[in-house]
């Protein structure tokens, strides 16, 4: 008799279970879809005007913030309406996927007068792909019919002014950037752009004071006799710490593979807001990279920002130095397996000894 009521007590609580998976699948199936941008609620709203403002840019600006090779307005997303815990998908836009996805099935938004956003479909569900967007994380790569594509969740607080970090339009565009531009490049291959056994030593920290203040020269200097005089030091600088402690080797890997999706992030920023500065901490105050490792060095939890974090900004203010000397260093870093590119490192210590 105990075993009968245990398996009636199991099999009433599946029952309850599949009703209430069969409810929730019901309501967003049967729940009314707007037609066009004016039915949008608030937020999706912001996301599609910022990803407006995002398309629009590289459709007149593509060589300004990468090369004209690398059309984002042209690619694929899938977009994700969640929440602040990033462990819900309400309902999911896909963006320019027409080309890959039987989008017939899904529910087109029209945007009248936009010439950005001719093809935003609105879908429910995608089938079991769609059940990974139930994971933790902001984005994920995901794959429709053999095509892999950015799946980036949005909620209301991304576009919430007052919040430094995160924000849609920065942290899209940066992980797009991996995944279009970057997706065979192997610099950061098996972590080989973290900096294991980091030397935190007076020795160290007393060169990259002098590594600092010339990354920091460097950006101020337009005279392109003195900048190659104040880059050829930084150079001789790297390579000192290079010798000494070969694992920093990851240190130009990332400033590669991070440094250059922050590079369009700041160029981004140059053609619109012109509200994004190198080394701005989350109450969005900004720091020259001298004063930001002082701020560093004087305080150990901070120590572990060295090993990779940054690399982002040191590698994006490289990519606006060797703007002023090399105008082929986009191409140059370009990587593979095939064909191994040259970090702005390697492109300009070949510039300075041969």
């Amino acid at each position: 008799m105990t075993i009968l009521k245990k398996n009636v007590k199991r099999r009433h609580f599946v029952i309850f279970f599949l009703t209430i998976a069969v409810l929730i699948l019901a309501y967003f199936l049967l729940k009314p879809s707007p037609d066009s941008y004016s039915e949008l609620d608030p937020t999706d709203q912001k996301m599609f005007d910022e990803l407006t403002l995002q398309y629009k840019t590289f459709d007149q600006s593509a060589d300004k913030l990468w090369t004209s090779a690398y059309q984002y307005n042209k690619e694929p997303l899938i977009l994700i309406r969640s929440d602040k815990s990033k462990l819900s998908c309400q309902y999911i836009y896909l963006v320019n996927t027409s080309k890959w996805v039987n989008t017939k099935k899904y529910k087109k938004i029209n945007f009248p007068g936009n010439p950005y956003l001719k093809d935003v479909y609105l879908a429910r569900y995608l089938g079991s792909e769609s059940l990974k967007y139930f994971f933790p994380g902001a984005f994920r790569y995901s794959t429709l019919e053999n095509k892999e594509m950015l799946a980036f969740k949005f909620y209301p607080e991304l576009f919430d002014k007052k919040v430094i970090f995160p924000d849609f339009n920065y942290f899209s565009l940066h992980e797009a950037f991996h995944l279009y531009v970057q997706k065979k490049w192997i610099y950061d291959k098996d972590g080989g752009d973290y900096i294991e056994n980091y030397p935190y030593n007076k020795e160290n920290f007393d060169l990259l004071r002098k590594e600092y203040k010339l990354l920091d020269e460097g950006l101020k200097a337009t005279d392109t006799k003195k900048l190659d005089s104040i880059m050829k030091q930084w150079i001789e600088i790297r390579d000192i710490r290079l010798k000494k402690w070969p694992q920093l080797i990851a240190e130009k890997n990332s400033e590669a593979i991070e440094g250059t999706a922050e590079y369009l992030e700041h160029r981004f920023s140059d053609l619109t807001a012109k509200d994004k500065h190198f080394n701005t901490n989350e109450q969005g105050k900004s720091f020259t990279f001298s004063q930001l490792l002082e701020l560093i060095i004087s305080n150990k939890a901070y120590h572990q920002l060295l090993t990779k974090r940054t690399s982002y900004d040191k590698g994006a203010a490289l990519g606006y130095i060797l703007d002023k000397l090399d105008s082929s260093w986009k191409q140059k870093i370009e990587d593979s397996p095939e064909h191994r590119g040259l970090t702005q490192y390697d492109i300009l210590k070949s510039r300075y000894f041969k």
